[in-house]
């Protein structure tokens, strides 16, 4: 008898059927009632080709029958499995035998694939798998297998794995699952009868992309696409049917897929291997093994096996599984030459003396005293760490030297094998000790002239250039002029400077020792001649980066020993020093006692044989600070007719914590502000010009490059100066005068010849008989002054207004002329005339005749 898979007719050929009954119930799937009628449509043409095709074939005479029997389906974890048994007719068949398998779900057909059995297991029970992208719980799900050998083929035998049925709550599959990242999964929910499904959804992961569908009457699918791990928690897949609520967990994770696996070796009787861990599921940690043995309890990413290690390479295998899947790591490799040594053991410390120490210690495995090792000595001396390396086979002791004297050090070593480096071993334990002390350091000696003295300068010596305590320091200065004659002075410690008075005529040579208990230090000497001071020189500006100085100079050939840059604030006298090598010529300059607002000398020196040349000398702040307000002092006024002057004191460098670049001065009244500047920093007043007369408030500001800054404030009231022009009357007045007086003066003492010039002298009269002098006619001497006689007039003379004396109508003479005391002077010079024309001789008017008679 021919087998004939059984058909369920589900009112599959009314597709109105179909949908009717699920219209009223749920109007959310309708499409999908139709599509799911047209399917069964498609599956029942399908079933009925096949029952044509098997009815055929069966009739064909001398078909082999291999057909499946026992068949048994089963689900093994979460997979369909297929079981089935052939007939033993099938034994002697000596061609690969087919079978053809059709999985249908919910009487669906969903996969179709051919299974082949080679001729060798003909005859045998068979079997096949399969994983459904539905929980087998969800649905039924049905194989449908047949034979094919060469053109012939078997009827159809069908089996089939029922889902479950409705339950009194909501079932949701699969439950508590991993799923891989990336993987599509379907989730179903089973509703009660009698409950309407709501809702599935999956919770605790985020924006997941997902799809509901229906499978049947009472279960429906959620489909997720799981795009990352779930890292911390699970997901929670959630069905709601009415008022009742179910669910079940999801994990997401990775298969195993570590990487870089590497083993070594630490003492030939084992294996170590260590690898970089991939991605883990939080739930279900992977597990590893190890030359077939598991790595449980071990450190994360190592483990170690007991192994003897010989000569050659060989393959290390790990094995690293989840639930998701497994991987193998191989390292091929000698692990003779991968040997991470063990750190050395009971280190030791002998011989210690100033400079020098001996550390030892011992091997822990035997077979490191054959091997040829490179030792690594890390030496710590409180600050810093310093690093030996010595080689040797089975090395085990070495002896530093060079060490600071009555200093503490700590030592710790690593090793690992010279001619195959692997690895270094880890670091030994830590030995400290402390070497005996020494003699002192030279010192770092310098010179600062302050005050017409030369103050010599040194550094005091650090702990680990001390080498004990110091006690005092001896300073000695000779006058190369008087080489015999040296002087000396001893300087008690810390002290660490001394003024000398020293000629800047003369050369000298100053030498400086420091002693303490264990002796005196070598002598540090310093030349000082006039090329030492400081000349005057051009003083250019710097200005300060990153909390100090940099500075470069142009290189001198003359710069044996390389070049000295020293720096002292303007406000102080302690100065400090850098001594830069003859190859370089910049510097960058930091100090701790370096402040922000300070103004800073740096000087350049070239290093010479003998005394120090100074190069160049620079000025600037490590960074500027404004000026703090009421900067400047003793602010006054003073008014000159419109203009106004306001003046100040002379900015000391010290009270300067930025560059002054000039100065601004605002006028300032109710409705105007007029603006002065200056750019010269210098500068110690500012005149505003032709102000009206108001009251006005003066301010004045320092330029830097922070800004104006030094805010000073005065007031003043402006008016009209009449105490001025009283004065500028009286000036003029005097001055007038004064002219005048200068003037009188110098006409009074020259006024003979003034009269010289514009009065020539009139000539003297000749006179005869009685009017003739019997000395004769003195002659007339503008110089001097002569006695003349004057004849007489007995009358009642008058004066005229010319100075004549006349008397009209009476005729007085006299034979006797009388003396007159008047010495004949400029005056009557001058008025000896009484025409208009010059008489040459003496005459007399006499009577009315109107007529002159000669005298």
């Amino acid at each position: 008898m021919t087998q004939v898979p059984s058909l369920k007719i589900l009112c599959i050929f009314s597709p109105v059927c179909t949908v009717n009954a699920y219209r009223n119930k749920n109007k959310t799937f309708f499409i999908t009632d139709i599509v799911d009628t047209m399917t069964r449509l498609l599956t029942v043409m399908v079933l009925f080709s096949q029952v044509f095709a098997t009815r055929v074939t069966a009739d064909k005479p001398g078909a082999p029958q291999c057909e499946p029997q026992n068949m048994l389906l089963s689900n093994v974890s979460r997979e369909l499995l297929v079981t089935w048994e052939v007939h033993a007719s099938c034994a002697s068949l000596r061609d690969q035998l087919i079978y053809e398998l059709v999985v249908l779900v919910e009487d669906k057909p969903v996969h179709q694939e051919e299974f082949a059995v080679m001729a060798d297991h003909i005859g045998s029970s068979h079997s096949w798998s399969w994983m459904s992208f539905l929980p087998l719980e969800c649905a039924s799900h049905s194989v449908q297998i047949r034979s094919r050998y060469t053109n012939q083929t078997g009827p159809w035998t069908t089996g089939t794995l029922p889902g479950l049925e409705p339950s009194a709550e909501i079932q949701v599959y699969p439950q508590d699952h991993v799923f891989e990242v990336g993987s599509r999964a379907t989730f179903c929910c089973i509703v009660p009868l009698g409950k309407t499904f709501s809702t599935m959804f999956l919770s605790n992961y985020r924006d997941a992309p997902s799809n509901m569908s229906m499978v049947n009457n009472h279960t429906y699918a959620l489909t997720v696409d799981l795009l990352w791990p779930t890292l911390v928690s699970d997901a929670d897949v959630k069905c709601k049917a009415q008022m009742d609520e179910g669910g079940s967990c999801a994990i997401v994770g990775y298969p195993p897929s570590d990487t870089d696996l590497q083993c070594e070796t630490r003492d030939f009787q084992s294996v170590q291997c260590f690898w970089t861990v991939g991605p883990q599921i939080f739930s279900d940690p992977t597990t590893y093994w190890l030359l077939e043995k598991s790595c449980n309890g071990q450190p994360k990413g190592k483990c170690s096996q007991k192994v003897k290690v010989n000569n050659g390479e060989r393959n290390w295998t790990l094995i690293a599984r989840n639930v998701l899947g497994s991987i193998e790591l191989v390292d091929e490799a000698d692990l003779t030459k991968r040997v991470y040594m063990y750190a050395p053991a009971h280190m030791t410390v002998s011989a210690v003396s100033a400079r020098n120490v001996t550390i030892a210690w011992t091997w822990t495995v035997q077979q490191y005293n054959l091997l040829n090792l490179t030792c690594q000595i890390n030496l710590y001396d409180g600050t810093t760490n310093i690093q030996i390396e010595m080689c040797d086979i089975g090395l085990q002791s070495v002896v530093l030297n060079g060490l600071i004297p009555n200093w503490s050090y700590s030592a710790k070593v690593q090793c690992a094998t010279e001619t195959d480096f692997w690895k270094w071993s880890e670091w030994s334990k830590s030995i400290s000790f402390h070497t005996k002390g020494d003699i002192p350091d030279a010192l770092d000696v310098w010179m600062h002239n302050v005050n017409h003295q030369t103050l010599i300068i040194w550094k005091l010596l650090e702990d680990h250039q001390s080498h004990g305590h110091i006690i005092d320091y001896e300073v000695t200065w000779t006058d190369l002029a008087k080489a015999e004659q040296e002087n000396k002075i001893c300087v008690v410690h810390p002290t660490h400077s001394i003024a000398l008075n020293l000629s800047t005529f003369q050369k000298y040579i100053v030498k400086v020792t420091a002693r303490n208990t264990y002796g005196s230090s070598d002598p540090s000497q310093i030349f000082i001649s006039s090329q030492s001071q400081d000349p005057e020189m051009i003083t250019s500006r710097i200005n300060g980066t990153g909390g100090g100085f940099s500075l470069s100079w142009a290189a001198n050939v003359t710069a044996s020993c390389g070049y000295i840059v020293d720096w002292y604030p303007v406000s102080g006298n302690s100065s400090e020093w850098l001594k830069v090598p003859p190859s370089n010529t910049s510097a960058t300059i930091y100090s701790k006692n370096f402040k922000d607002g300070v103004r800073y000398i740096l000087s350049v020196y070239i290093c010479t044989e003998e005394a120090p040349v100074l190069l160049e000398k620079r000025e600037g702040y490590v960074k500027e600070q404004r000026i703090p307000d009421n900067m400047f002092n003793n602010l006054r006024w003073q008014q000159h007719a419109s203009d106004v002057t306001i003046s100040w004191d002379q900015i000391s460098l010290k009270e300067q914590s930025a560059h002054i670049y000039g100065y601004v001065l605002y006028c300032i009244d109710e409705s105007t502000v007029l603006r002065v500047t200056t750019d010269d920093p210098e500068a110690t007043s500012l005149t505003a010009a032709k102000l009206k007369m108001y009251s006005y408030t003066f301010t004045v500001h320092a330029l830097t490059s922070e800004g104006e800054c030094g805010l000073t404030t005065i007031n003043a009231n402006l008016s009209i100066q009449t105490d001025d022009l009283v004065s500028a009357i009286i000036i003029s007045l005097v001055t007038a005068f004064t002219l005048v007086l200068l003037i009188t003066v110098v006409c009074y003492r020259s006024w003979a010849c003034i009269k010289q010039k514009i009065y020539p002298p009139i000539p003297e009269p000749v006179l005869t008989g009685k009017w003739l002098s019997p000395k004769g006619v003195v002659p007339y001497c503008p110089k001097e002054e002569l006695p003349v006689a004057v004849p007489k007039l007995h009358s009642l003379p008058r004066m005229s207004n010319d100075g004549y004396i006349c008397q009209r109508d009476q005729l007085i003479t006299s034979t006797k002329i009388p003396e007159l005391d008047l010495p004949l002077k400029k005056n009557i010079l001058q008025t000896s005339s009484l025409t208009s024309t010059r008489l040459n001789i003496p005459s007399v008017w006499v009577g009315n005749s109107g007529e002159y008679y000669p005298v």
